[in-house]
């Protein structure tokens, strides 16, 4: 979920660059859009411009616990930010750790003219996609598409072939679009969106993807998160809560997600707001609630009614967008579909309800009372990339399955680092040679 960032800062060390492969003429011909995943695209104030997400600062000790990047659950505001360039890398102090910088400066090695979405033209075949990635991922595909567009003019009209790279939860707005293109999420479950007839997407490339959402998720949607150990600051789980693309990683279609301390499994429905309300989730936990009590923030979380509306349409809309994913469509193209993950490392697959003092606690992998007892450990915990499991990795429709040029590419990279492996981006580079066959 939340890209590199997340891992990368602790550890304080910078990335190595990835070996250039010689590409052939592929990279002249067919233009390559990287969508990152969620906190992978700097946020900006339209008015100053100045950064308000990632620059070291920033990230390192957001303000007011990251307040001011929350979206008003009342719906429609953007908290008057924009994204405009995909994180490169972060600074802080006397360390810069690399983000994606590498991967770019790897692609115009071999060959591709980096050029910008916003103003594309004809000669350039690397384009960064950066979007509010807080927002609704339909609606980040529908942007996708507007860009699209821009370049397809460019480029004379016609039908636009490019190829698309998609890391962690930029999956979720890539295979929308494959499928639906830019359409509203309602019109796609009416059937009355398919494939752009202009546009042919000749591969997606997945990396470090979680197709199927993941546990990590609703563990960072409950608790915050602190990106670097020890003196960073905590984005707050409210703010988490505000975001609107989070619950669109969540495996809502699921049943089998919590257990007790015995490891037995517990009924509990992930996407009904009463199992929110219930065990204290997020805005819905005792801190949390008690924060936004005192915070005065009205204009972002509104009234408990307005909470509990949004928390319930946002619920709503992840369950409808995964079932979309899953489903086969009318008219689905020729992409040849390409996955690179990790299998190598412990991931959660499930979470531990427990009553304490009257009051619920969930637990999860890594957490020191569910490592002291293997069993439970075992439970609760399957593998993966540490943030999405094998079974979420794979979780296709049909159609996309049958679109697997070869199969799944596992790189003991992890899901925040994949990126910057050596071998992953071997066989991104492999994967891009136009004389590549399946």
């Amino acid at each position: 979920m939340l890209v590199l960032i997340a891992t990368a800062l602790p550890s304080c060390q910078k990335a190595q660059p990835a070996p250039v492969t010689t590409l052939t003429a592929m990279v002249k011909k067919t233009p390559l859009v990287f969508v990152p995943g969620v906190t992978g695209s700097k946020l900006r104030d339209p008015e100053t411009r100045e950064t308000v997400f990632g620059q070291g600062i920033n990230v390192v000790v957001p303000h007011d616990g990251g307040y001011g990047i929350a979206l008003p659950v009342t719906g429609g505001g953007h908290a008057g930010l924009e994204a405009f360039a995909v994180v490169d890398r972060v600074s802080f102090g006397f360390t810069t750790v690399e983000v994606f910088g590498p991967l770019m400066e790897l692609l115009e090695a071999n060959g591709y003219r980096l050029g910008d979405m916003e103003v594309p033209r004809v000669a350039d075949t690397l384009f960064p996609f950066p979007y509010d990635w807080r927002q609704d991922s339909a609606e980040s595909a529908r942007l996708l598409v507007e860009r699209l567009a821009r370049l397809r003019r460019v480029r004379g009209g016609g039908l636009l072939r490019v190829a698309l790279i998609c890391q962690s939860t930029g999956a979720h707005v890539c295979r929308y679009l494959v499928k639906y293109g830019g359409a509203p999420l309602e019109e796609a479950a009416s059937g009355r969106a398919g494939p752009l007839p202009w546009l042919e997407v000749t591969r997606l490339i997945l990396i470090a993807t979680s197709n199927g959402g993941s546990m990590r998720t609703l563990r960072e949607l409950n608790r915050g998160r602190r990106y670097v150990r020890l003196y960073g600051r905590v984005l707050r789980a409210e703010v988490f809560f505000t975001f609107r693309s989070l619950y669109q990683d969540l495996p809502c279609w699921r049943r089998d997600l919590f257990v007790d301390t015995s490891g037995e499994r517990l009924e509990v429905d992930l996407c009904d707001v009463a199992s929110w309300e219930r065990y204290g989730w997020s805005a819905y936990g005792r801190d949390a609630a008690r924060r936004i009590s005192r915070s005065g923030r009205s204009d972002l979380f509104g009234s408990e009614e307005d909470r509990r509306r949004y928390l319930r349409e946002a619920l709503d809309r992840s369950k409808r967008f995964q079932d979309l994913l899953h489903r086969d469509v009318v008219g689905f193209g020729p992409t040849l579909y390409f996955l690179i993950q990790d299998a190598s490392r412990d991931t959660p697959e499930r979470a531990v309800l427990v009553r304490e003092d009257g009051e619920w606690r969930t637990l999860f992998t890594g957490d020191r009372e569910v490592e002291r007892l293997p069993a439970l450990h075992d439970r609760v915990t399957t593998t993966g990339d540490g943030h999405a499991t094998m079974r979420s990795q794979l979780w296709l429709s049909p159609q996309e399955k049958a679109s697997l040029a070869t199969a799944p590419i596992y790189v003991e990279g992890g899901h925040f680092e994949l990126i910057h492996d050596r071998e992953a981006t071997r066989h991104l580079t492999e994967i891009l040679d136009e004389n590549w066959r399946r």
